[in-house]
């Protein structure tokens, strides 16, 4: 079973990179990235936008990503509070929110950040949809384990949005099962001239990489996603 999990990992790559859309997919698994990045864009004196995007060391598109969260992120969940194990079970896949233990264990470094803004006011991060063929619950919690964003499968947990005013910060990122997660995401400000600005609603897709003797459902995961976006075109 364990030669089988590379070739499902290639597979379903391959299958995530020939989505409809016929654009190349980037994959990331490790160093440091900003998943939730949101963008204050303005031409002269015209009204702002707000663009949602993947960064590292340049700028992508959420739907030209696939953000894997290896399977050295699995690690029990003894030391968190009920709140979270209540999401996560007694095992989870967790992306650290301390930079040099996600370095150690060789996995993403994931923050969420804003660039551009003319003021400290605070931006909104909102979770408008979880798929519907999500494999496990999703929760996104600080280092002192206060709660950020949270899904039960396919349904919006009692989390479903948070803001931040500093340019920068971490998280530390939890699933429950291995297999394929989308979620879709959308930002908001209140610009002092302008008033309230939003986003596009921008889909993330993460890749949590199985166990071993669990290689198949990182097929059935991605195959429910691709089938499921060629139903909504």
């Amino acid at each position: 079973m364990k030669n089988l999990v590379p070739l499902a990992i290639m597979m379903a790559t391959c299958l995530f990179a020939s989505a409809p859309e016929g654009r190349a997919v980037t994959t990331f698994s490790s160093g440091p990235i900003e998943i939730f990045e949101v963008e204050y864009e303005q031409s002269g004196t015209s009204t702002p936008t707000l663009h949602l995007g993947v960064h590292t060391d340049q700028h992508y598109e959420p739907g030209d990503v696939l953000l894997e969260v290896g399977a050295q992120a699995f690690t029990s969940t003894a030391l968190l509070p009920s709140t979270i194990t209540g999401i996560l079970g007694s095992d989870a896949w967790i992306l650290p929110a301390d930079g040099q233990e996600a370095a150690t264990l060789g996995v993403l470094e994931a923050g969420v950040g804003k660039v551009g803004f003319p003021d400290n006011n605070a931006v909104t991060f909102s979770l408008v949809g979880a798929g519907p063929n999500n494999p496990g619950n999703f929760v996104l919690f600080t280092a002192g384990n206060s709660i950020r964003l949270s899904a039960l499968g396919g349904t919006l947990g009692s989390n479903s949005s948070f803001s931040i005013t500093a340019g920068h910060i971490h998280y530390n990122w939890g699933f429950s099962a291995p297999g394929t997660y989308t979620f879709d995401l959308k930002a908001s400000y209140t610009d002092a001239v302008f008033g309230l600005l939003e986003s596009a609603t921008e889909t993330y897709t993460f890749n949590v990489i199985p166990e071993p003797s669990s290689g198949a459902l990182l097929l059935a995961g991605m195959a429910a996603v691709l089938a499921g976006r060629r139903m909504r075109r």
